[in-house]
């Protein structure tokens, strides 16, 4: 469980930019980059037109068609690779690898009609947008005082592109789970909302787990009404429905291996 909290909190600190971090740790990091790079001036209205939450293009068409999510089922997870980009309306942007590694950028600014994003303790990232809105991201950080001294071209990441707003991550549940009913093989009507199922005309509220982190990686892992319940529903591709299994964390004391090919499911949910 205490492990499950600490994820919650450190995705919390790479991706969401919430109140404290924008009034307070946010503002106090941006003074201070200011101060140690004093040519150097942050804007908070810099991303405005690039506002969003960005995947790249690769995963989000792979996660269409496996409907799994975990990062450890990414096809090319190379160290250090971006997965994910947040770009707030605040200035603050929000880069990420496997969901639960990354880094904010404080200040952003835009220069020679190119938008930077800063960090005192990881230097600087150039983010580039091509006709169809597609973002591309620098490979390497440079040091601030270097940036103007850069050539014009740089090795760039592979395309990301903008699948909602910023710190919106209810766009993943609709992806794998569309907005469609099911009937299970015991007769209920199951029907998938947003980041909601209601089952029998009673609606639950759903958590998705993105990380992967000590979840099974057999399916995709929902918890129920409770964010950080240990009990999990395991939801496997089946036909065109799904196969639901029962499970916990992996790191659970009552955690018992699910073979989803010979184990016999929960619940089947049938088109």
């Amino acid at each position: 469980m205490q492990s499950k909290l600490n994820l919650v909190f450190l995705l919390s600190l790479f991706f969401l930019n919430t109140v404290l971090w924008a009034d307070d740790i946010t503002d106090y990091r941006r003074n201070q980059f200011e101060k140690d790079f004093p040519t150097m001036q942050c804007s908070k209205t810099a991303t405005l037109p690039y506002e969003g939450h960005y995947v790249t293009k690769s995963y989000w068409a792979k996660l269409e068609k496996i409907k799994i999510g975990p990062l450890p089922l990414e096809s090319d997870p190379t160290e250090g690779e971006v997965l994910t980009v947040n770009i707030g309306r605040d200035g603050f942007i929000g880069v990420g690898q496997n969901y639960h590694e990354g880094q904010g950028y404080v200040c952003s600014f835009a220069q020679d009609n190119l938008l930077w994003a800063c960090e005192s303790n990881y230097g600087c990232i150039q983010l580039r947008f091509d006709s169809q809105r597609q973002l591309f991201i620098s490979e390497e950080r440079y040091n601030p005082k270097d940036i103007a001294s850069l050539p014009k071209e740089i090795p760039m990441s592979k395309p990301l592109i903008r699948v909602g707003n910023a710190g919106d991550y209810t766009v993943y549940f609709e992806k794998i789970f569309p907005n469609k009913c099911y009937t299970s093989d015991v007769g209920e009507k199951w029907c998938f909302g947003k980041e909601e199922i209601t089952i029998d005309n009673k609606v639950h509220k759903v958590y998705l787990d993105l990380s992967g982190f000590l979840m099974p990686l057999y399916g995709e892992s929902l918890t129920f009404d409770d964010q950080y319940s240990e009990n999990l529903f395991v939801f496997v591709p089946y036909k065109n429905g799904w196969k639901i299994f029962q499970d916990t964390a992996m790191d659970s004391e009552n955690h018992i291996e699910v073979n989803p090919l010979t184990d016999t499911p929960w619940r089947i949910l049938f088109e």
